[in-house]
């Protein structure tokens, strides 16, 4: 078992003794500069790291040794200790350091010092500066508005997250095609290459000919018919193809609708339905025989047009895979790529005119997975790539002379984010059309030069174990970035490792977010798979367990929640509430509601914010987020011997992507163990086929004789129901205490990434589990988790120790789930079975029905009840609104004496009172701000209105007249009934 110790102790024998350092002369030469090194800069653990990356480790050395350097620089440094320093003088080369070196007193004042000492305070000057630092971004970037917006931000109780850019019209495809200061028409914007022509040059394309390309297939999507506005899908790998149409159906007006090609074809066909798609493209994916790698890796092998067809798909426009014509015979109504091209002569060099959107108006939707099965539909409108730019700008500081390679897929937001941060920004994309695991992929990044890398954790993780890289030279790597799951300590190291140590940019953020809301910066030190600061523009809030946010600087775990003002963050969704998804619930900050976003994120004792699953029943598995109700109902059905199952992510020790456990319980116990390796084959064969291929083979079976008992340990969302909070996934609780990186003691390569000396837990077999957690019987629920996180955190190192403690843990929520069985009490179950028994008229009157923040219903109110008031007030000082009536058991009466029917005495020759004018124009002003439809509103509200004059005409005459005043007329009392009823529908009705 190899174990690192402090560099000062570390000799020649040790390193010889790594596999991959054969001679001692090699190891003695190691030894000798380490030596130096430590002699000079031993005091000083980060500056001794600076000078071990820099000028003692390189690619070529063997991964043992990198991490007998890292964890033997940082052996008793304590948390987050920094695997990259910023140089002070290249940090005044970035686009913050740039833009902080010219205008730095100019926005912080005379607290600016530089670029490094300044960044938080530049950070929070974002967020409390909106308007300025969005305009001042849109600047660098060189956004052109066709029609300039009237504000940067418009805040209105009625949008929490604020309207932005309003009245604003622009086109995002048209400014990336746009010259400028950045480019000419001969720059390269794009440098591809395909799989299995390795030893070729890579090609590359002018903005010159990408902007023909773009216009031409424009203008043939334009010949389709089909209404601007329209949803067109694509799904395709990303390569050069799907980039030039991706542009062309934003460029003519219409909504791209993002499908990533690995999906099955139920799941097409789920999105193809929401989205209301007209068109797709698609193409025939032929499988080199080189390429067993995709089959190793359950990479897509299946035809993307062969799945379109099983999903049932609209009119197809079908593209071959490095072939000019297709062998294949198309349905009626499909187009092949060729004959698509041809629908139009001559338009290849004609500019097409871009069609200038509205700033709310949708250029493409995407999906996220959600809770109940279903994917969330989330539309990015024509604002939110200004967002995805923004952050290539800010934090991975992508510009002009850039080279940026990223593997994903348009069915990804980081397909769209890779093309609006290269070509808004003036970079280059790179774009490999093959696997990106094996070494091809390398050399390609090799040849390209390659400047920034961004990667998903799961592809490093396959490089690190067949090491393609090896031999490959990556110098020209300025920094890489990692997102879409968790990173592994081990593998940011080593990736850090394969360019010299260029640092790893974090980033977390969202589909519904357009970009990030935390990550890493260029501009301070980077810890291994930790975030060193908030997005731009982004304000973080780590609730506490009363639901509160925690103060800003403090350390602690919790759910994370955003401020709610974040610039192209979704408004809307096309199958769901969005303010029930990220408002309803969040607690109120300065007078605005915060946006929930479902992460439980720990903030360090250094200020260092690092990830620990979701709070709700969703998972991270190789990079796709998925619901756990998506993989049981596939796993339920995938054996008749099962009874029902339960979906967990769980993360490797030390950190990165999720791995899938699945808790298992048979209709019959008998035989059960022997079907267990055939039922693992067939829920991996039904995983593959019915959501993803690229789950295959990332679970363990775990077999249950008490599913609710297994349910309620593993899924954090029945925990929840126990504890009355959420439960990471990861097994962290909001009481977790914060991480340690380092304790003193050997650190072994067995450890876990956060290892220390190896205590044995003293009442390892004692069998009370009270008294092994050192607590009583009448203990709190929080003495029960802070003697459980104290446990775990002591004796972490120790398996059997940590199992005995988690043991007893377990014991207790069981004892505490029997008990909460015997009162009959399953909230799941019976919130479950309300849902499915409500009426369907019950369900449908209810999905008119929404529920503000309190704030706006407390101001819509006052305002209706001050008009109430008014009326009132005014009937006291002159008896009737506009004439006096007298009032009896059977009637309202003229004074004298003629009886007046109750339609006769609103609707007659009297003026209306001008009290319900104002009402009524009120609650159409608010109905419009919220449907932004002026006719719909104006019906809303005179439907209220009516609403309001038959009811109150109706019951109004049987009031007993003994609770009236004298005064009182039946067309006050019937403007009361109006103005309840004016206040129920702009309130309350979507």
């Amino acid at each position: 078992m190899a174990c690192y110790q402090p560099l000062r102790s570390v000799t020649v024998e040790d390193i010889q003794a790594l596999q991959g350092i054969s001679t001692t002369a090699a190891a003695a030469q190691l030894h000798r500069k380490l030596t130096e090194i430590v002699a000079k800069y031993g005091a000083d653990a980060t500056n001794t790291w600076r000078h071990i990356s820099q000028y003692l480790l390189t690619p070529d050395l063997p991964f043992a040794f990198h991490q007998m350097m890292y964890y033997g620089c940082y052996f008793d440094y304590g948390p987050d200790p920094p695997a990259w320093l910023p140089d002070p003088e290249a940090a005044k080369l970035t686009n913050i350091g740039k833009l902080l070196e010219r205008r730095g007193k100019e926005l912080l004042g005379s607290s600016y010092k530089n670029p490094i000492s300044s960044f938080s305070d530049f950070q929070e000057f974002t967020v409390s500066n909106l308007e300025m630092y969005w305009k001042i971004v849109f600047e660098e970037m060189d956004i052109f508005f066709s029609v300039s917006p009237e504000c940067i931000l418009h805040e209105t109780p009625l949008h929490p997250g604020g309207q932005w850019l309003p009245g604003a019209r622009l086109n995002p495809a048209k400014n990336c095609l746009r010259l400028n200061a950045k480019r000419s028409l001969s720059d390269i914007v794009v440098i591809t290459r395909d799989e299995g022509d390795d030893e070729a040059p890579v090609t590359k394309l002018t903005l010159e000919e990408l902007r023909s390309a773009v216009w031409r297939v424009a203008y043939c999507i334009d010949t389709l018919g089909l209404d601007k506005g329209s949803a067109i899908a694509i799904d395709m790998p990303m390569d050069v193809n799907s980039v030039v149409i991706y542009l062309a159906i934003v460029i003519a007006g219409y909504v791209v609708v993002s499908i990533a090609d690995s999906f099955a074809p139920t799941e097409i066909a789920t999105r193809l339905m929401i989205s209301k798609a007209k068109a797709i493209f698609t193409q025939v994916d032929p499988i080199p025989p080189s390429l067993e790698i995709n089959k190793i890796m359950c990479l897509n092998t299946v035809s993307d047009f062969n799945k379109v067809i099983d999903a049932q798909s609209p009119m197809a426009i079908v593209i071959p895979n490095r072939s000019s014509t297709l062998s294949i015979e198309l349905r009626d109504g499909d187009i092949s790529w060729q004959d698509f091209l041809e629908r139009v002569d001559k338009s290849k060099e004609v500019e097409y005119i871009g069609v200038e959107l509205p700033v709310e108006a949708f250029t493409n939707i995407l999906f996220s997975s959600g809770t109940t099965g279903e994917p969330k539909a989330i539309p990015w409108t024509a604002s939110s790539p200004l967002r995805a730019a923004a952050d290539g700008w800010s934090h991975l500081n992508i510009g002009k002379d850039d080279v940026v390679a990223w593997p994903t897929n348009l069915g990804w937001m980081m397909g769209p984010l890779l093309i609006y941060s290269t070509l808004l920004n003036g970079a280059t994309m790179a774009l490999y059309n093959g696997s990106p695991l094996g070494s091809g992929f390398a050399k390609f990044v090799q040849d390209a030069k390659v400047t920034m890398l961004g990667v998903v954790p799961s592809i490093v993780r396959a490089w690190k174990s067949t090491n393609c890289t090896a031999g490959y030279d990556w110098s020209s790597i300025c920094h890489f970035a990692s997102t879409g799951e968790a990173s592994g300590v081990d593998e940011s190291l080593w990736l850090m490792g394969r360019a010299h140590y260029k640092p790893v940019i974090e980033i977390c953020g969202g589909t519904e977010i357009g970009g990030g809301f935390v990550a890493g910066s260029l501009l301070q030190p980077q810890s291994l798979s930790a975030f060193s600061t908030a997005a731009m523009g982004c304000s973080l809030f780590i609730l506490g367990e009363d639901g509160s946010p925690r103060p800003f600087d403090s350390p602690g775990v919790g759910e994370m929640a955003l401020g709610p003002l974040l610039f192209g963050a979704s408004s809307t969704l096309l199958n769901a509430d969005h303010y029930g998804v990220y408002y309803k619930g969040m607690p109120v900050w300065n007078g605005k509601v915060l946006r929930r976003h479902g992460d439980i994120f720990e903030r360090t004792s250094r200020g260092y914010y690092r990830a620990h699953g979701r709070a709700d029943d969703t998972m991270n598995l190789g990079g796709v987020k998925v619901s756990s109700v998506e993989i049981e109902k596939v796993c339920n059905a995938a054996d008749e011997s099962i009874l029902e199952t339960a979906a967990v992510g769980v993360p490797p020790p030390g950190g990165g992507p999720d791995k899938l456990v699945i808790a298992v319980v048979f209709k019959d116990s008998k035989g059960s163990k022997d079907n267990m390796n055939s039922l693992k084959v067939s829920i991996n064969s039904a995983l593959q086929k019915k959501l993803n291929p690229l789950f295959k083979g990332s679970f363990s079976l775990l077999e249950r004789t008490n599913f609710m008992a297994a349910t309620l340990i593993l899924k954090p969302s029945l925990s929840s129901a126990f504890l009355g909070q959420k439960i990471s996934s990861r097994g962290n609780s909001k009481r977790s205490e914060p991480s340690r990186l380092f304790s003193k003691g050997t650190k072994c390569a067995t450890d876990t990434a956060y290892g220390g000396n190896v205590p044995k837990f003293s009442r390892l077999n004692v069998w009370d589990p009270y008294k092994r957690l050192g607590i009583s019987r009448d203990a709190s629920e929080e003495e029960i988790w802070s003697s459980r996180n104290f446990l775990l955190n002591q004796y972490a190192n120790h398996e059997r120790s940590a199992e005995s403690i988690e043991a007893a843990f377990e014991k207790i929520l069981m004892k505490s789930f029997i008990n909460r069985k015997k009162t009959k009490i399953n909230l799941k179950t019976r919130l479950k079975k309300q849902v499915e028994e409500s009426p369907p008229w019950v369900q449908n009157l209810l999905s008119f029905v929404e529920l503000p923040p309190p704030v706006i219903i407390m101001r819509r109110l006052f305002l209706f009840g001050f008009m109430a008031c008014w009326s009132v007030m005014n009937s006291a000082e002159a008896g009737p609104a506009f004439q006096q009536f007298s009032h009896s058991g059977s009637g309202f009466y003229h004074k004298h004496g003629h009886e007046l029917s109750a339609p006769c005495i609103f609707l007659g020759k009297r003026k209306k009172s001008k009290q319900v004018a104002i009402s009524f124009g009120a609650c159409v002003y608010f109905l419009n701000d919220k449907t932004k439809s002026l006719g719909r509103a104006a019906l809303i509200g005179f439907g209220g209105l009516v609403a309001g004059w038959f009811c109150g005409s109706l019951l109004v005459p049987i009031i007993p007249s003994f609770l009236l005043q004298p005064t009182w007329s039946l067309e006050l009392l019937t403007s009361l009934f109006i103005y309840v009823f004016l206040f129920l529908s702009c309130t309350f009705l979507k």
